[in-house]
């Protein structure tokens, strides 16, 4: 009896830490583990709803081509493909903690060469929680072999971060982005929201004085389950995966020639930033808005990066 308690218990804890990593597969590269750190105070008071068993996790790492564009994530090609450095997530964090746009550090525990960034664009459907499938230039860089299956462990970051010889792949204090599918009218619509430091975990359309919780689809693209957009300019509050609330208001239904096209709208932005030790709020308003080419300046502001801890 008291075997197959331990059994079960022992099989229990395996199955609940499955793809949980640990900081100390990073300890070949302290300049690495201290951004981890850094970039991850009060991480369990923040991430309360999305990579919540996170920051660090572990899995096998793949390769799956050098495509340019056909992410299940459907962004913007030009900016997301830019530098090639990016992977699929597994199809479980993929759709539970929404994962498109995550920024990652990963090293390689069994062939080690050096710690690479990678950001979210696809899903794959076959790998497990904690495992990622790279572009084969991004495995390249990993493991300095062909593609093939290797043990990874991988610590999400934010994205406006630099991480050792690669750049950050959003820039600090720039606003994030909103893009109507192509198609949309007052009618009907859905919405993508990007350029965020973290996933987006939600968001909220302004009808009729009340916000109304929008539903992510499975390309990434937002919609109302009921109702329509109606005639702009909208409100959207939306919060990211560390918990921050970012307000936008005055944007503009922005289509592109495509859905991975580059056209968007980015409003007059509101941050509020979350306290690790309260519920409440700080508020800080942002100047201008935004209404142009994915490839020209924005210019508004938002408050300073929000760190969250690994304790």
């Amino acid at each position: 009896m008291n075997i197959k308690f331990i059994t079960l218990i022992s099989t229990f804890i395996a199955v609940a830490s499955a793809g949980i990593g640990n900081i100390n597969a990073f300890k070949k590269y302290p300049d690495i583990v201290k951004l981890i750190k850094d970039n991850n105070k009060n991480y369990k008071s923040n991430f309360k709803n999305t990579f919540k068993d996170g920051p660090i996790y572990t899995g096998d790492g793949t390769a799956y081509g050098n495509a340019k564009n056909g992410g299940n994530c459907l962004f913007p090609k030009d900016e997301y493909y830019d530098d090639m450095m990016y992977a699929a997530l597994n199809e479980e964090q993929y759709s539970n903690d929404l994962g498109c746009g995550l920024c990652a550090v990963v090293v390689t525990n069994s062939a080690p060469h050096k710690p690479i960034r990678v950001r979210i664009v696809d899903k794959c459907p076959e790998c497990k929680h904690g495992s990622l499938d790279f572009s084969d230039k991004a495995y390249k860089a990993l493991t300095n072999q062909s593609p093939g299956r290797v043990k990874i462990t991988w610590a999400l970051i934010p994205c406006d971060i630099k991480v050792n010889n690669y750049k950050a792949l959003v820039k600090k204090n720039s606003n994030i982005k909103f893009q109507f599918k192509t198609g949309s009218t007052e009618f009907w619509g859905e919405v993508q929201v990007f350029n965020t430091r973290y996933p987006v975990a939600k968001v909220h359309l302004l009808r009729n004085n009340k916000y109304v919780a929008l539903t992510r689809r499975p390309y990434n693209y937002w919609s109302l389950n009921s109702g329509s957009f109606g005639k702009g300019p909208y409100t959207f509050k939306v919060t990211l995966a560390d918990g921050s609330i970012i307000i936008a208001k005055k944007v503009k239904m922005v289509i592109p020639g495509n859905d991975e096209g580059a056209a968007f709208s980015t409003g007059i932005q509101t941050n509020r930033k979350a306290k690790a030790s309260s519920n409440k709020v700080t508020k800080k308003t942002i100047k201008k808005t935004t209404t142009k080419k994915a490839s020209k300046k924005v210019v508004n502001k938002l408050s300073p990066p929000i760190f969250v801890s690994l304790s």
